[in-house]
């Protein structure tokens, strides 16, 4: 009779579970999607279904004030070119543009897609992210979206937020002796611009540090009112010469009460 215990392998054989003895289940399947931005005007879709392509076709159409210019099957995608040069970010157009993303997250987030990466997967020059997508069976709850951009070397703008947000990080800009100057830089579409002291985003040396420290009392003072980073992204074609930064996309849920827990996404 053989023994129980295999000297050689130095523990005791297990009998074989048989196909018929092993559990059901069905089987997990997670479902991916991807979003890209394209050269200075064009957004890709891919693996969306029909009713969230037409959806983000009103967003788009809701919120790019010059329209759609065309539309097509491209590839393995859907893809829209929006009318002027939204990625080129000068002007205007580049608040208009981070309000036309930010509705993006804001619909898709209300439909279970949730980004799961946002990646750089090419050695183009002018490239900019790839978003992918994970789509979530139970939507989270209803929330809202800001924006935060860090332009030309000195600037800081949040679109569409609160004016009790407005006034915490002037703040902070004030205790970090960096507030030179604040306004509108658009009334209408609820941008905000504070000026700063010295060039946090051109900083060399020391500098560096300080402008490192800058964001990370920024997210404090976000999550200090119940925001949360969801996405950076570089959405803005560059030059030769010059890279360009990310942009935020922030979310919070809606009716989040002050002092209770903030959800990262």
């Amino acid at each position: 009779m053989n023994p129980p215990y295999s000297e050689k392998a130095g523990f005791s054989e297990q009998p074989r579970m048989s196909d018929s003895d092993a559990p059901s289940y069905t089987p997990f399947r997670t479902t991916f999607a991807c979003l890209s931005l394209h050269q200075s005007d064009r957004i890709r879709m891919m693996q969306f279904p029909p009713a969230d392509v037409s959806a983000i076709r009103s967003v788009i159409q809701r919120h790019w004030n010059k329209g759609l210019q065309t539309e097509r099957v491209y590839g393995a995608s859907y893809e829209f070119k929006l009318s002027g040069y939204p990625w080129y970010g000068q002007g205007s157009d580049a608040i208009t543009s981070r309000v036309v993303v930010r509705e993006i997250f804001a619909y898709l987030f209300s439909r279970g897609w949730i980004l799961h990466l946002s990646t750089d997967v090419s050695r183009s020059k002018y490239d900019k992210d790839s978003l992918i997508f994970r789509k979530q069976q139970t939507p989270p709850p209803p929330s809202e979206f800001i924006a935060i951009t860090f332009n030309q070397g000195d600037r800081m703008r949040l679109i569409g937020a609160p004016n009790a947000l407005l006034a915490d990080v002037r703040t902070l800009l004030k205790e970090m002796n960096l507030l030179q100057a604040e306004d509108w830089k658009d009334r209408k579409l609820e941008a905000w611009e504070y000026k700063m002291y010295g060039w946090p985003w051109h900083a060399t040396g020391e500098e560096t540090m300080t402008t490192r420290l800058l964001l990370l009392k920024l997210l404090e003072t976000l999550e200090s009112r119940g925001w949360s980073v969801y996405a950076s992204i570089d959405q803005s074609t560059g030059t030769e010469d010059r890279s360009e930064t990310d942009s935020w996309y922030v979310v919070k849920e809606r009716g989040w009460v002050e002092g209770s827990a903030v959800f990262h996404r």
